[in-house]
């Protein structure tokens, strides 16, 4: 034991013995973010969970085409807890109350970084708003383009390059060798 945890439990036992409340450990790094993540794991395997549930299913359940989502969303719930249980006990929620305080959003909502993750948001609502309604190809063309437009990922001829090939070869496996088609 260091000369700190040994200070810090003389004091919880002195603490104790006086009828003083123990004081809360230290809050360790990256536990709020851990308890947080907890939390959305925990949101997501629900919404798996319930959305597979709803599913068709033909002969037998094991067959449909919900189970694969509903085991996904079984392990998405248990490790969600199991994260929550951890960062709990290593200080999370006290770090979480931080990291959603109003003083950390302000900044968080004006850096450069948040306003990219929106432009990128709003792109992937569009493409899935989009999906079915436009051929998969062409609409996966567009979307990966301007994706990688925007996000500077390489020159634009590589970009263009990249965003046409990519769909129709997912497209030609798909179809051809695992015969699922595309929307």
């Amino acid at each position: 034991m260091s000369g700190q945890e040994q200070k810090a439990a003389s004091e919880a036992s002195e603490n104790v013995q006086s009828g003083q409340p123990i004081q809360p450990r230290a809050v360790k790094p990256m536990s709020g973010a851990d308890f947080i993540t907890a939390i959305v794991l925990i949101i997501f395997g629900t919404a798996f969970f319930k959305n597979a549930r709803n599913m068709r299913t033909y002969r037998i359940f094991f067959s449909s085409p919900g189970f694969f989502p509903m085991i996904l969303g079984i392990i998405f719930i248990l490790f969600g807890l199991a994260l929550l249980y951890i960062s709990y006990r290593r200080g999370g929620w006290v770090d979480a109350r931080r990291i959603i305080g109003a003083d950390n959003l302000k900044r968080s909502v004006a850096s450069p970084v948040f306003k990219k993750c929106v432009i990128i948001f709003l792109l992937i609502l569009g493409y899935v708003a989009l999906l079915g309604k436009i051929s998969f190809v062409y609409l996966s063309m567009g979307y990966l383009f301007l994706t990688f437009l925007f996000l500077k990922a390489a020159k634009w001829y590589w970009i263009a390059l990249i965003s046409v090939i990519a769909p129709i070869v997912i497209q030609m496996v798909f179809v051809n060798y695992f015969r699922i088609p595309m929307p």
